[in-house]
């Protein structure tokens, strides 16, 4: 059995190249996809190579212990996943992917069957398509799987910046600078506003910031204590905060909340608050 194995094994081995041709040769035509029968060269250089590699890995399953196996393939998926993922491809185009390449190894497993005539058994050829189902769950179990982590750290970078272009600190003067606050603030974008702020204003060099509010219709308790926070983290860093254009609503509902912003001067408005500083 072991000496069957190993010869399939050597035969697929020995087709790598007409697997990744009769792989890209069922591709379609589908605008946006990498995998599209119209590709351009580079790209289709780059996925007969990484097909190349993918075969010397999924081809080991006849001759290898699962454990080994799913430890041998794992940097492939863990590459391609990521490149896929920084590439903006959807999953399910790569899984797709997947289903057509393995049918194309069963068919080669099937002509390998009819080619060494009798010292194949029906038996061998069921226990080949399991070895290679269970392959194939685990290389798409891998690959979903850091994908999903991949992709989610892009989002998270993606969100970084847009909370920090939502909340710029604009140098007016030098030492001076302006947060322009606008739109509703809910917990989360009152927790990355503190982190970009103290970080730009940090990064600045800036000694007062004047934070402008006339733009936020509303805070609830918990974005009033973040911001609070907000202030008393810009007065630890030596940056005095001036406070400008709060809403009457807003004001109140802090008082009555029981929040006040103590680590922050008062200006009716941004240009008042500007005059203040000699602007």
């Amino acid at each position: 059995m072991r000496e069957l194995d190993e010869v399939l094994y050597q035969y697929l081995r020995s087709h790598s190249q007409d697997l990744t041709e009769e792989w890209l040769s069922r591709r379609a035509t589908k605008a946006g996809s990498p995998y599209s029968s119209d590709a351009s060269p580079e790209l289709v250089r780059k996925l007969r190579e990484q097909n190349g590699q993918f075969n010397e890995k999924i081809t080991k399953v006849f001759i290898e212990d699962e454990d080994v196996f799913k430890k041998d393939i794992a940097p492939w998926t863990q590459a391609v996943s990521e490149d896929r993922a920084n590439s903006n491809v959807p999953l399910y185009y790569v899984l797709e992917q997947f289903g057509v390449f393995k049918s194309v190894i069963l068919n080669f497993v099937e002509k390998f069957a009819h080619e060494a005539n009798r010292s194949v058994e029906i038996d061998d050829v069921f226990r080949w398509t399991k070895k290679l189902n269970v392959a194939f769950d685990q290389v798409i179990d891998l690959f979903s799987k850091h994908y999903y982590e991949v992709n989610n750290k892009i989002i998270s970078e993606k969100e970084k910046i847009i909370s920090e272009l939502s909340a710029p600190v604009i140098p007016v003067t030098k030492g001076t600078g302006v947060l322009p606050l606008i739109g509703e603030i809910d917990l989360d974008r009152a927790t990355a506003i503190m982190e970009s702020v103290l970080n730009q204003s940090a990064s600045m060099r800036i000694s007062r910031i004047v934070i402008d509010m006339s733009g936020v219709p509303t805070v609830d308790s918990a974005v009033a204590c973040q911001l609070s926070k907000m202030f008393k983290g810009l007065n630890l860093i030596g940056i005095r905060v001036t406070l400008s254009g709060i809403r009457p609503e807003v004001a109140q509902a802090a008082t009555s909340l029981g929040i006040n912003f103590n680590n922050a001067q008062y200006e009716t408005d941004l240009a008042a608050a500007l005059e203040k500083i000699n602007w």
